[in-house]
């Protein structure tokens, strides 16, 4: 359906773009505010840093990380439609994993968000309680984040797999093997440099495969407000 291809173009711009507000929050924004990259690990320092800047935290969880899983995942089935043809099961695979990763991360984020915002009101009458539940909380957090990670990674990489097959996606398909074995590999592995390598590799991914998408089939809704008809109606020519 061309329409659910010119949605996942849009859709996978501004996951590309909440993916890199969520980067700056946590690796710029939060440590200016005061909450060093390695203190977001430590109740003591966490909890507290949410209490003072509630909207801050929100706008990061919310409006970075819930939108970034939400427009990836509607990319993902642009993606299925769009490669239904160039052997079908491998696609549904890759598709199916990615839209698996999209829902995890939303419950990773929405965890975070609404469990780290209740604990925080906890540590301020139990230090003792509110850190020891933090703990617990990050473990879910984490796992989530983790398996997050390795069902996004195996779908990008199986749908890059299909993407070098032809001419037009044989770039960014390339780039979708390389980022897709580093962000399953991310999974198992937690470290800094292997974080920052991965989330600048799912923005680069995210925004690269969208704009691909577009140039093919044109844009949706936000853009077309931008694009003279002239140019809407030939993209459309070139993708039919």
């Amino acid at each position: 359906m061309e329409n659910l291809r010119r949605l996942g173009g849009e859709a996978g711009l501004v996951a590309g773009i909440a993916t890199a507000w969520v980067f700056l929050g946590f690796v710029f924004i939060f440590p200016t505010a005061g909450l060093d990259f390695v203190d977001q690990v430590n109740p003591h320092r966490y909890l507290p840093f949410i209490t003072k800047h509630q909207a801050m935290v929100w706008t990061v969880h919310i409006l970075g990380g819930l939108l970034s899983a939400m427009g990836a995942a509607v990319l993902f089935a642009a993606l299925q439609d769009r490669f239904n043809g160039n052997g079908s099961g491998i696609v549904k695979l890759g598709a199916g994993a990615g839209l698996f990763g999209a829902g995890t991360l939303a419950a990773a984020v929405l965890v975070r968000q609404a469990g780290f915002d209740a604990l925080s009101s906890l540590y301020a009458t139990n230090v003792v309680g509110g850190a020891h539940a933090f703990y617990a909380l990050r473990g879910v957090v984490h796992s989530l984040e983790s398996l997050s990670a390795l069902a996004t990674g195996v779908g990008i990489l199986v749908i890059g797999r299909v993407m070098v097959t032809e001419k037009k996606y044989a770039t960014v398909g390339q780039m979708s093997v390389i980022v897709g074995v580093v962000m399953a590999f991310a999974a198992f592995a937690s470290h800094v440099l292997l974080f920052m390598v991965s989330a600048l590799g799912m923005i680069a991914w995210l925004i690269w495969t969208s704009l691909t998408l577009r140039a093919e089939v044109g844009p949706a809704y936000i853009s077309r407000w931008f694009v003279p008809k002239k140019r809407r109606a030939n993209g459309v020519r070139r993708a039919a």
